[in-house]
């Protein structure tokens, strides 16, 4: 595993400030060893079948320690749905970009515990944004002592706007020089789905899912099909009436050769699965899939649709699912003594360690879970876990 953090964006109600923790991967999502984890895992499924429920999800009532907080103008500030969070690869772990309702970015590096205020966004980005790494080769007017530049590609899901914002593997410490200036640009949104007729089809074609595929070609699906988008041309192109068997981002694991996301938002199971998008043309082939929520949720925990896949390197992963925790009390009525049920809700982020094996000799690839930990804490909720 290349990371030891992960980054959670907590949003709290009362001051509206979004403060990034920090979560110790070792200690609260993973175990020792991959052997390890394989026998909890065996352990559990025994104790579910003998005992019922297992209590394997610890609960965590107060986030980790805050780094800091973000905040945005009051006119602004409870306009939740446009605070957007990501990190961006190749700065390291602790760097994570914000952008507020108005597009203002900036980045926060918790190793140097240092702000690098970014240019403007060119449009607000929807918390629920997809984004998609990029690596880009090294321009030739680029100095030496730099290596590739990167990008990080961000779509909104509600009408397909999209652009990349472009930097360079530098230390966010070192101002850019003119030949690498950082930016943003705006690229071609998702066009209008056509019918046989070739007409515009009047029906809901904002994207759900998308995918890079060899740092050329960008698929991205929505309800009614699949477009892909060429970066060395800039253009559309149909590829077909399939979807892509996931949602929001897809993460490619080098080591496997494969990709892996979690089930789409028609599925009804939680799943996470394994595909391969060379032959995508045809639609994607699906090679594994696993639930990975077996055995940790109780029938009162209701999932929602919401998941996403945070990739941590070699084959590791945190699957972040929300949920809404129903409890019940019973009461008396001192009429007829009847009980009554009394539903409280609460939400609550599950999030759960797995890491995907190779088992060799046609053993296939299998998945194992590590730990999970829950958050339900009051007058807050969990905003982006990165």
């Amino acid at each position: 595993m290349s990371r030891r953090f992960l980054n959670m964006v907590v949003h709290e109600y009362g001051t509206r400030l979004y403060t990034l923790c920090r979560i110790d991967l070792k200690k609260h999502l993973f175990c020792e060893s991959t052997e390890a984890a394989a026998s909890a895992q065996h352990l559990a499924k025994a104790k579910k079948m003998r005992d019922g429920w297992p209590s394997t999800v610890s609960n965590c009532k107060r986030p980790p320690t805050s780094e800091i907080s973000f905040s945005a103008p009051p006119s602004i500030a409870s306009n939740s749905k446009f605070h957007f969070f990501s990190l961006l690869p190749g700065q390291g772990e602790g760097c994570v970009m914000a952008t507020d309702p108005h597009g203002n970015a900036a980045i926060y590096d918790a190793g140097m515990e240092s702000v690098l205020l970014l240019p403007p966004a060119n449009f607000p980005k929807p918390a629920d944004s997809i984004s998609l790494p990029l690596t880009l080769p090294r321009r030739p007017s680029t100095p030496t002592s730099h290596e590739d530049e990167h990008a990080l590609l961000v779509m909104s899901k509600w009408d397909g706007t999209f652009e990349f914002f472009n930097y360079c593997k530098t230390g966010v410490y070192d101002y850019p020089t003119v030949d690498n200036k950082w930016y943003w640009c705006t690229l071609p949104r998702l066009p209008p789905w056509l019918g046989d007729s070739g007409a515009n089809v009047d029906n809901d074609n904002r994207p759900f899912a998308a995918a890079v595929v060899d740092n050329t070609t960008i698929y991205v699906s929505s309800k009614v099909g699949t477009y892909a988008y060429d970066l060395r041309k800039g253009v559309w192109r149909h590829a077909g009436n399939w979807v892509l068997p996931f949602q929001g981002s897809a993460e490619y694991v080098p080591e496997l050769g494969i990709w892996f996301g979690v089930k789409g938002p028609d599925s009804p199971h939680h799943r996470l699965c394994a595909f391969d998008l060379n032959s995508s043309d045809s639609g994607p082939s699906s090679l594994y899939d696993w639930d990975y929520l077996d055995f940790l949720l109780p029938d009162e925990w209701l999932p929602s649709e919401e998941r996403q896949l945070v990739n941590l390197g070699s084959g590791k992963f945190v699957i972040v699912t929300y949920c809404r925790h129903i409890s019940s009390t019973s009461s008396d009525k001192e009429e007829d003594c009847t009980k009554v049920n009394k539903f409280s809700n609460k939400e609550l982020t599950l999030l759960t360690g797995v890491e995907v094996v190779d088992r060799g000799g046609g053993g296939g690839i299998e998945m194992i879970k590590h730990k999970s930990q829950r958050y339900n804490i009051d007058n807050t909720k969990i905003h982006s876990v990165l």
